[in-house]
Parts: structure tokens; C-alpha cells; sequence
């Protein structure tokens, strides 16, 4: 029985594998041809040469060299991880805030904000944008990084992620930092949040993963060319017709580059806090 097993599991793994690297055929092609100007991309289209980088040579970063130095590519990626670090750390606040309280404190119609934010979930972001647009034109905050994350910061997935993890923690750590003169809010910061690490883990992925592909909001917010995102930045340079396709592949894998990195570095927590939020109850 134990061969048995371990022989379906060596099957198993084989063929997530080899899934993996159907998925990944188009990532691995992008990456090998940014780095060879057109003609050879032309050339090798029909060959596994599309698939492997060219030889390293004094020309091997050109495409890279253009994209940073002939546009405001590095300015559009900086702008959005800003905007991604404001919207982490004030969504963290917020979206906490309004989870432990439905989580720990009893007040009236507990039970239907919760049913209301449930039910906000369900709703697609495409349906209020214009109303986002007109309460922010309407405080003439349009062109401001402030007019741009003011919506984005409560946000119901993720006061419903916090609540789910708040409702498991114990009432007693509460009770005992009151006799230590701890108030709601100094627990909130220097208690609950330690003790839910995968939680903000989780939250501030998916976080940063909405601001980072985020497209339709910011193109309706800024007209400055200075607070543009780096989706708005890529397709400007993408559409522009001076642009190659070995520079466009430079600026998509640009592009890309941080969503593998933060996917590598945090996927485990991604799924512990996705399953830790399902397992709970109340």
C-alpha cells in the first residue's frame, strides 16, 4: 500500500508539473524574447528558439535600457507602489477596525452589518465607479492621489477576512491587558494585529495585487502624466507606434516582475488566510 501510494503521488506531482509549464509557456516565451530585437523575434517564432533567451551580449539589455530611459516608465511603477503602500497601511487600519468590531463588540444590528457587507461582496466594483467618480469630482479631488485611494480603502472582502480571523481570538488577552491599563485601541495595535499575521499577510497581497493591475479607475481620476500608474504607463508605451514588440515585452515583463516576486513571497500566507477565513464559524 505504501509503494502504491507513493508511486500515485510521484504521478501526481508529475503531472502538476508538467501543467505548471503548459501555464507557463507564455510567461517563459515573453521573458526570452524581450531580450532580442524584432527581427530575430519574427525569425524564431515558429521554432523552439522562441523560447530561449538569445546569447548575452553588449545589446543584450537594450530593449530593457529603452523603455526605462526613453519613458516615464520607472515615475508610473514608483507612483503605484505608493499608492499600493498608502491603500496597505490605511486599509489595514480600516478594514481591522471594522472587522474586530464585528467580531468582538456587541452593538445594535451587529448581525445585519455583517449581512450588508456580505452582500456588498457580491457586487462588481464596475457598478459604483461612476458613483466614485462623480463623489470625488464632486469634492475636487479629481487629479489627486487622495481623490484616487479615497474609495479603494474599505473594502467588504477584506473587513469580512478580518472579522472571520478576530471572531477565533481569545477574550481572556483582552480582559488581561485591561489590567494592564490597555485600552480598545493600543490592544487593537499592539495585540490583535501581532496575533493575526497571516490575515494582514493576506490582506495586503491582495491589496497591493488590486492597485498593481488596476486599470479603469486611475485612467478616469488622473490626467497628470505624473500620477499615472504603471498599467496606464504600459499601455501608453505599448500603443505608441515607435515602440517594438521586444520593447513592449520589455515593459510587460516589467510589469510582471513584482506580481511573481510578492506570489513567490507570500503564497503560502495567501492560502493560509484564504483557508484560515473559510474554517471559521459565527
Amino acid at each position: 500500500m505504501k509503494t502504491r501510494n507513493k508511486v500515485l503521488k510521484i504521478i501526481l506531482v508529475a503531472a502538476m508539473i508538467l501543467l505548471s509549464l503548459f501555464f507557463l509557456f507564455p510567461v517563459v516565451w515573453m521573458i526570452a524574447n524581450s531580450f532580442k530585437p524584432d527581427a530575430e523575434i519574427t525569425a524564431d517564432m515558429n521554432s523552439v528558439q522562441a523560447f530561449i533567451p538569445p546569447v548575452p551580449s553588449e545589446n543584450f539589455f537594450d530593449n530593457y535600457v529603452s523603455v526605462l530611459t526613453n519613458t516615464n516608465f520607472l515615475l508610473y511603477m514608483g507612483n503605484t507602489l505608493l499608492y499600493a503602500a498608502l491603500l496597505i497601511v490605511l486599509g489595514i487600519i480600516v478594514n481591522g477596525l471594522a472587522g474586530y468590531a464585528l467580531a468582538k463588540i456587541k452593538f445594535p444590528f451587529s448581525d445585519k452589518w455583517l449581512l450588508i457587507i456580505m452582500m456588498l461582496m457580491i457586487i462588481p466594483s464596475e457598478t459604483i465607479i461612476t458613483i466614485n467618480y462623480l463623489f470625488i469630482a464632486k469634492m475636487g479631488l479629481l487629479n489627486t492621489i487622495f481623490g484616487y485611494i479615497l474609495p479603494m480603502i474599505v473594502n467588504p472582502f477584506n473587513i469580512f477576512l478580518f472579522r472571520q480571523v478576530f471572531v477565533s481570538l481569545p477574550d481572556d488577552v483582552y480582559e488581561a491587558a485591561q489590567l494592564d491599563h490597555c485600552g480598545p485601541v493600543k490592544y487593537f495595535f499592539t495585540m490583535v494585529l501581532p496575533m493575526s499575521k497571516t490575515v494582514v499577510a493576506t490582506v495586503s497581497v491582495f491589496t497591493f495585487l488590486n492597485v498593481w493591475n488596476d486599470y479603469l479607475w486611475p485612467s478616469l481620476v488622473f490626467t497628470s502624466s505624473d500620477l499615472l500608474t504603471a498599467q496606464i504607463g504600459l499601455n501608453a508605451i505599448t500603443a505608441n507606434e515607435n515602440t517594438t514588440m521586444g520593447q513592449t515585452l520589455a515593459a510587460i515583463t516589467l510589469v510582471t516582475i513584482p506580481v511573481i516576486i510578492i506570489y513567490s513571497l507570500f503564497s503560502k500566507q495567501i492560502v493560509e488566510g484564504v483557508v484560515s477565513t473559510g474554517s471559521k464559524e459565527g
